[in-house]
């Protein structure tokens, strides 16, 4: 297969394999030369044309076929209301196990200050504009009652993605449940009652699968 003459088809097998080794072995346990090693004749030199880094497989792989696949969906869903359509987004992610056991495979990165540097600056870049958005419309449609949806939307995605993410690595259940019941008081306080049974549940569920 010839790098130059099927460009999608390589990165294609380059991101299949490298996110089935990801699954089998985690992030941090694959390396390089594994990925080259399930490729069927491509070379180093193949894979470095398409990608700069073993980080940079794996950031393709969460965002192009988990992230984007979520908002893809949530853009179909017409007639559901501003507020639904970011529960949505939480049960959608929390449910996809295999997505959540990947992303949490790469202890290396979700825990090294520079990444949680990167997500940060990514979150107010892109992830809180949508999620704003959204606020909005569940603001126009009556789903949401607030003055506030930019501290909102930042809420959410700091709450889940930075404060919530990283702490999985050193908390215990009876912790984690604690900070959820926390993060409950904090969003009913705001009158955004985010966090209920359901969510809690997921949480746990996600929360078991990763630290099998």
């Amino acid at each position: 297969m010839a790098r130059n003459k099927y460009p999608e088809e390589t990165v294609k097998k380059i991101l299949d394999v490298s996110e089935e080794l990801f699954l089998e072995k985690g992030y941090d346990h694959t390396t390089i030369q594994d990925i080259i090693d399930h490729l069927g004749g491509l070379t180093k030199g193949v894979i470095y044309h398409h990608f700069k880094s073993k980080e940079e497989i794996f950031n393709t792989i969460l965002e192009k076929r988990y992230a984007i696949g979520v908002m893809d969906q949530i853009e179909t869903m017409k007639d559901i209301s501003g507020f639904e359509k970011i529960r949505k987004i939480n049960s959608m992610s929390l449910r996809s196990l295999e997505h959540q056991k990947l992303a949490f495979s790469a202890k290396s990165l979700i825990t090294n200050p520079r990444i949680i540097g990167e997500l940060y600056a990514e979150a107010f870049t892109n992830i809180i504009p949508y999620i704003k958005s959204l606020v909005e419309e569940g603001v126009s449609d009556g789903s949401i009652i607030t003055d506030y949806p930019q501290e909102i939307a930042e809420l959410i995605v700091l709450s889940t993605n930075i404060w919530l993410a990283p702490s999985f690595y050193k908390i215990d259940e009876n912790e984690l449940l604690n900070k959820l019941s926390f993060f409950k008081m904090l969003y009913d306080g705001v009158n955004f009652p985010l966090i209920d049974d359901d969510y809690i549940n997921d949480v746990v569920t996600m929360f078991r699968v990763i630290r099998e």
